[in-house]
């Protein structure tokens, strides 16, 4: 039979952890009943002896049979009496100097260690699915499609509006920009939006980098077992380079774009898309979701959708234009984001 004992010496600091309490007027109760389970899932990782498996406590019945003072030097030792695959069964007992304290039983299970942890850390974050405007959110992108709309309008051969303000162009879809910026009808807008992406396809794409800290926080979000994807009004394979252009395609679920017949362009109707697409369900899914942008298109598309929603600050947009769009929560780098996720 496979035991194992530990020690603890139960004095005022772990005591009052132990209770919550500051008071000495307690008995070391919850210390004992921990370090007897301490032993137990001790035991129970020697034996699967696979750092890919840990153990997770499923029952514990404790029957204590004397007081246990401040000053004690307690030991608790587990016992496995029985192990049917994944399930461990030990006898637990607790002593000090005069003798036996406690006595139980502890069951546990193993689980995948990994899984396990990503779990546990998701239940501290507010949101399951993170959504990733892309544009001034993940990506430095304005060189590459400020260049890609001078051409397809040089193109055109239309007048060339001032695109110094990238918060006019950066952030909503493609045909409204042609539409609303240049002044084109439907079917010029659908011209210029065709010349734009060939252009963008073969040059402007490569000029696009990484925000720094970007990286960082994705890691971040991944190890807390967040599920993320790319929410973007840009094209979906275009998006799907960037993102392999820029080393990020193992941090994100799902990459989320738009659609060449402007089908899907807006962020009300991407935004379900995207949780869809992580295998959520957003209706009942909703409240487990947030949107990160940096533009009040990000902001709005968010409010029309129900979702919560954090405005970057070292991105494109303006952000008075984001709070008049409904935004509140704002980060001012990407470092600051995992912050507001709690």
């Amino acid at each position: 039979m496979e035991e194992k004992t530990v020690f603890l010496k139960v004095e005022e600091q772990n005591l009052a952890s132990a209770m919550g309490s500051g008071s000495l007027d307690v008995l070391a109760t919850p210390a004992v009943a921990a370090l007897m389970e301490y032993a137990a899932s001790s035991l129970a990782n020697d034996i699967l002896n696979n750092p890919e498996f840990t153990t997770v406590g499923t029952a514990i019945s404790i029957q204590h049979t004397s007081p246990t003072p401040l000053g004690a030097d307690v030991t608790a030792t587990a016992k496995l009496v029985k192990q049917d695959g994944r399930l461990f069964e030990f006898e637990v007992s607790a002593a000090d100097q005069k003798g036996e304290i406690a006595r139980g039983t502890h069951t546990r299970v193993s689980v995948k260690a990994k899984k396990f942890q990503e779990k546990a850390n998701c239940k501290f974050m507010k949101y399951k699915y993170v959504l990733f405007d892309l544009d001034g959110t993940v990506s430095r992108s304005a060189e590459g499609i400020r260049a890609s709309l001078e051409h397809a309008i040089n193109e055109l051969g239309v007048e060339m509006p001032d695109l110094s303000d990238y918060t006019r162009y950066i952030g909503p879809p493609l045909i409204d920009t042609f539409k609303n910026l240049v002044g084109l009808d439907d079917e010029r807008a659908e011209i210029g939006a065709h010349l734009y992406r060939r252009y963008y396809n073969k040059r402007g794409k490569l000029l696009n980098s990484a925000y720094d800290g970007v990286e960082q926080l994705l890691k971040d979000l991944k190890g807390k077992g967040c599920m993320l994807a790319v929410c973007t009004s840009k094209y979906e394979p275009f998006a799907r380079e960037i993102i392999e252009l820029l080393d990020l395609t193992e941090y994100f679920d799902a990459i989320c774009g738009s659609t060449i017949d402007s089908s899907r362009k807006d962020k009300r109707d991407l935004i379900p898309y995207a949780v869809e697409a992580l295998g959520g369900n957003f209706e009942r899914d909703r409240n487990q979701t947030v949107m990160l942008g940096d533009t009040w298109f990000d902001a709005l598309g968010a409010k029309e959708c129900g979702v919560d929603f954090i405005g970057v600050e070292y991105g494109y947009g303006d952000i008075e234009a984001m709070r008049n769009a409904g935004a509140s929560v704002f980060a001012k780098t990407p470092g600051d984001v995992a912050a507001l996720l709690q």
